[in-house]
């Protein structure tokens, strides 16, 4: 039984003889032909609206050439040592330092020079030559001392200067007295602080500074607490004493 529609054949009949001239003639004259479009279905349907590419965020990349050059951390410098100050206070001769000068390189030997620092930070030595002492290194003192005596006095000199240890004292009603090293920059005040304080007994309203030069003067601890300026200075050699208090 055919089941092939007669029309259906006849189709296939002419495209068997349509591939079979393509053939023979080397598809050298095919042409593409528009397909017949029905009015009505094209006018029904809606025209094709090409599709709108979605932007794609892309990562930018920086320019090398214009890049801001990257910073880089300078060192600290270290402060310039101060020329008024070249050296640590604490080796800076001060009032109230014992001091003993020697001579040598001389003719004619000069006996040495002990002399405790005066208040004024001078010393007056042989030839009644006087020099400011205080606040200066022993070097620094003995370049001075020379250049007094040389060449005014003498053509040719050395001079040595030595100190005695630095010392202060703190006695009375503190809980650790004694002497005590002196290593710089010193107060009443914290010269009893370096002992431990006071003791319960101590009065506090009459605490007595002894200058070396024999110099005597009364300190209010609770004054000095208030006003530091009434907080005095302690000098090497000198001696604190705390009283007991009256009851």
């Amino acid at each position: 039984m055919n089941l092939i529609p007669p029309s259906i054949k006849r189709y296939l009949g002419l495209l068997g003889l349509v591939l079979a001239g393509l053939s023979m003639t080397g598809c050298k004259n095919l042409a593409y032909v528009e397909p017949e479009v029905d009015p009505a279905v094209a006018a029904a349907a809606p025209l094709a609206t090409p599709a709108t590419p979605t932007p794609v965020a892309v990562a930018a990349t920086p320019d090398l050439a214009v890049r801001p050059p990257v910073a880089v951390a300078t060192p600290p410098v270290p402060p310039a040592v101060s020329p008024a100050n070249p050296v640590a206070s604490s080796s800076l001769l001060r009032a109230g330092d014992n001091v003993t000068v020697t001579f040598s390189d001389l003719p004619l030997p000069l006996p040495d020079h002990k002399e405790r620092i005066r208040e004024d930070g001078k010393i007056t030595m042989h030839l009644n030559v006087t020099v400011q002492a205080a606040g200066k290194t022993p070097g620094q003192l003995q370049e001075d001392i020379r250049k007094e005596y040389v060449p005014k006095y003498f053509t040719r000199l050395t001079v040595t200067v030595k100190t005695d240890e630095r010392v202060y004292y703190v006695g009375g009603e503190v809980r650790a007295p004694g002497r005590q090293q002196f290593l710089g920059d010193m107060t009443v005040l914290r010269a009893i602080d370096t002992v431990g304080g006071f003791t319960d007994f101590a009065n506090r309203k009459k605490v007595e500074l002894r200058r070396s030069n024999g110099q005597k003067i009364i300190v209010n601890w609770h004054k000095a607490v208030e006003d530091p300026k009434l907080d005095l200075p302690v000098f090497p050699n000198d001696q604190i004493i705390v009283h007991k208090k009256l009851f």
